[in-house]
């Protein structure tokens, strides 16, 4: 009698794209159905990202929206669907799961920044994090994508937390992996520099199109191309216009594939003022780009300055673009990271990452 299926529910506010978002749906698509059944429930059934979605599932949405009732919900809704194991992504979701009444069901919460970035912009700060020391030492693991995030959250909670840290599935590792083509010094035309990202206040799009201003007034053409979508977009368009860089500036709008979007470009940079992890960093890395980003969280732990990659201070366009101008200048110093970038990338590949979550999926539903 061949053994019975675990049953794993995915929670999520949205599929807008996002980080923790991309992480899920690439989970979804490469999780084996001949152990596994998935199950997904959004607080609201909208995003780009339903449209990738795997044929087997159907996104179910969690009926109440206030924080208390919707706790119910998600209870009643797993004991309906006979869920074995929980994985939420977000804060507010997290604590939602932890709080659910499910007879039966091992609960996985994730964090995908760290804590004192989105406290520092909550309602109630204290209220949550009362709600994640009660509730987050129940929980059979917390999924985490950096031992920086793992450190504050025990700090916070004040207690040591069940973590595991998974390398986020980012790149497709099942794929030949084309060679780079990288730009040489005797090469014409404007030096292609791409970003990518929601377009929020905390990617720093702004600090970005302010260095791009700068560039602007050396001989050598740059052109900036950002994809993504968000509600900065219509401050963003009065910025480039302001500072007359409409022929220097494009706002590409999201893309379902931004690994291939990006391939070709003489440099990828991201300007954020915080960031969790940086998956779009992985994907430049992969595609054979150099990258260009803030000390702002995540990337610091996977790029090593000048090895494969480079780092700058957050929130200084002035340095940014100096630091622009240095790596495009001289080919050579941007190329010789691009080999390094493309092995920390092979860390991050959707299948190797797939089987250390199962692994953990399987531990916490027999536990």
């Amino acid at each position: 009698m061949p053994e019975r299926r675990i049953n794993v529910a995915f929670l999520l506010p949205h599929l807008r794209p996002g980080g923790a978002e991309r992480v899920v749906v690439n989970w979804l698509g490469a999780l084996d159905r001949s152990r596994f059944m998935p199950h997904l429930l959004l607080g609201r059934v909208e995003g780009d990202f339903l449209d990738l979605l795997p044929r087997d599932v159907a996104p179910q949405r969690i009926g109440a929206s206030r924080a208390l009732w919707r706790s119910f919900d998600i209870g009643r809704q797993l004991d309906s669907l006979d869920i074995d194991v929980a994985y939420s992504a977000t804060n507010a979701m997290n604590l939602a799961l932890m709080a659910a009444p499910a007879r039966k069901c091992a609960r996985i919460v994730s964090e995908h920044t760290t804590p004192a970035a989105y406290l520092a912009e909550a309602k109630w700060p204290w209220l949550r994090k009362s709600a994640m020391r009660l509730l987050y030492p129940s929980a059979a693991a917390v999924a985490v994508p950096t031992q920086a995030i793992a450190a504050e959250l025990n700090a916070l909670v004040g207690r040591e937390l069940p973590i595991r840290c998974l390398p986020n599935p980012v790149i497709d590792d099942r794929a030949p992996q084309a060679a780079p083509n990288p730009r040489t010094s005797n090469q014409t035309g404007p030096w292609q520099i791409v970003s990518a990202g929601r377009l929020v206040r905390e990617k720093g799009f702004d600090l970005l199109i302010a260095a791009i201003g700068r560039l602007a007034r050396h001989d050598r053409p740059y052109r900036l191309t950002i994809y993504g979508e968000g509600p900065e977009r219509a401050n963003l368009e009065a910025q480039i216009a302001a500072e007359g860089l409409r022929d220097d500036v494009r706002l590409a709008g999201h893309v379902i594939d931004p690994g291939a979007a990006m391939a070709g470009a003489d440099l990828f940079v991201l300007a954020s003022r915080r960031e969790g992890f940086g998956n779009v960093l992985i994907e430049a890395m992969h595609q054979g780009v150099p990258v260009l980003a803030t000390r702002c969280g995540g990337p610091d732990n996977f790029i090593s300055d000048g090895d494969n990659g480079w780092l700058v201070p957050p929130g200084d366009a002035q340095l940014l673009a100096g630091r622009i101008v240095a790596l495009l200048a001289d080919p050579g110093l941007a190329n010789r990271t691009v080999a390094a970038g493309r092995a920390t990338a092979a860390h991050y590949g959707i299948q190797c990452s797939t089987r250390e979550f199962e692994h953990m999926l399987q531990g916490c539903a027999s536990g």
